[in-house]
């Protein structure tokens, strides 16, 4: 169980610093990013020990939890590589937004509601 609170507080932790570093000035941006990339170490590898838990019972979802992941900490890169070029459009901003919330969503499917339900 510590686990599955140690990744939901990554990517709580996360999604702040994200936040704050599209939202704010782009020469600021770098310890924002850096923290960020600290963030997707910690996630991923409490991702991989939970995924090794939840495989056995939900492969198909696991493996689409994973690729959403990815896909997120993609979209999160090109978001603040074209905030740190000054060109960061504002459907960037919602679509960092979108995935962070299907991760989020699918990531609390796939635990049952782990750590807020049961």
């Amino acid at each position: 169980m510590i686990w599955l609170w140690v990744h939901l507080a990554a990517w709580l932790i996360l999604a702040v610093v994200v936040a704050i570093g599209l939202l704010g000035k782009a020469d600021k941006l770098t310890p924002w990013a850096m923290t960020a990339r600290l963030l997707y170490v910690v996630s991923i590898i409490s991702g991989v020990i939970l995924l090794l838990r939840v495989w056995s019972y939900n492969p198909m979802g696991s493996a689409i939890k994973v690729v959403l992941a990815l896909v997120l900490i993609a979209v999160i890169e090109i978001a603040f590589a074209r905030k740190q070029r000054q060109q960061l459009p504002a459907n960037m901003l919602w679509l960092v937004f979108g995935c962070c919330l299907i991760v989020g969503i699918f990531g609390l499917w796939l635990a049952q509601g782990r750590p807020f339900i049961g």
